[in-house]
This record gives C-alpha cells, sequence and structure tokens, in this order.
C-alpha cells in the first residue's frame, strides 16, 4: 500500500463531527472531525511525505445527501455550504482528495471512498453536482450562511450521524 493511500486511510477513519475548528489543534491525535480538521491533517501528513498539496473549497448541496428532511428542513436559508478539501499531486497530475466521511458512514448512504488506488481521484463530498475552487480564487465566491441555522443543523446532524 503506497503512502497517500495509508495516510488517506488513517484520516478517512476519524470520526465525522461538526465542530469547532482551530488549526493550532490539529495533529495526529485527532479522534473526530468535520471537513476542516480532517482536510487540514491529511494535508500536514501528505506534506511531510514531500507531495504537494493544495487546498480547495467546493459548493456542494446537503439536499444531495442521505440527510432526513426534518433535519435539512432547519437551513431555510438553502441547503447549499462550503465544504473544505484537497488536490495532491500524483505523478505530475493533480487529483482530488476528500477523507471527509468516515467508512462506517456507509451504512447511512454517504458516498465513502473504498479501495483507493492513490492516483485517480477519491469520491467527494455528495452525489450531487459540486463546483471545485482553489483556496486562492474562492474569495470571489459569495454563499451566505445563517450562522445560527448552521449550528442547529450541525447539532441535529451529528446526532443523526451518532454523536
Amino acid at each position: 500500500m503506497s503512502n497517500i493511500v495509508r495516510l488517506f486511510e488513517k484520516v478517512q477513519k476519524i470520526h465525522y463531527r461538526i465542530c469547532p475548528y482551530d488549526k493550532n489543534e490539529i495533529n495526529e491525535n485527532l479522534s473526530f472531525g468535520d471537513c476542516r480538521h480532517k482536510s487540514e491533517l491529511l494535508k500536514q501528513l501528505l506534506e511531510r511525505k514531500g507531495f504537494e498539496v493544495k487546498k480547495v473549497r467546493i459548493i456542494f448541496d446537503w439536499a444531495d445527501l442521505p440527510i432526513p428532511k426534518d433535519i435539512l428542513k432547519i437551513l431555510k436559508s438553502g441547503t447549499k455550504f462550503v465544504h473544505r478539501s484537497l488536490k495532491v499531486k500524483v505523478k505530475g497530475n493533480w487529483i482530488n482528495v476528500d477523507c471527509t466521511w468516515n467508512p462506517e458512514l456507509k451504512k447511512k448512504g454517504f458516498p465513502i471512498t473504498e479501495k483507493w488506488d492513490g492516483r485517480l481521484d477519491t469520491r467527494q463530498i455528495s452525489y450531487g453536482k459540486i463546483e471545485i475552487y482553489d483556496e486562492e480564487d474562492f474569495d470571489k465566491i459569495k454563499i451566505k450562511i445563517n450562522e445560527e441555522e448552521a449550528s442547529k443543523f450541525a447539532e441535529k446532524l451529528n446526532e443523526f450521524l451518532g454523536w
């Protein structure tokens, strides 16, 4: 198994949970986290092994995921959100690498990368349409998120996912 696959699987196994984010607290002892935590940890680990890594932001729709309608209804302002992920240069090619969903979430219908080869894109955050932007280009994109709704949604989503 290659370094990139081993590191991807290590971070992918960390349980997904929406929670406060502090980049300075991200390390190999991370026991849970959301896309921000997991992509930052994978970036750190891959860079230590000499990989070139870029942060990306993805616009996706929570409604494209198997989340109960009563939880989605909390997001009255809209279900489109911003996701954090990575691009990694592998043998001269940039590939999209998303380690967000831990394997146990396959039982709930989430898009899980299994038996990844380390050369092609992993599955992404959603089965639906996504828009991928390099982090430095993202400032031009405006997504309005109601923080109160997002907080309530996070609480209910975490409960649904087993937290």
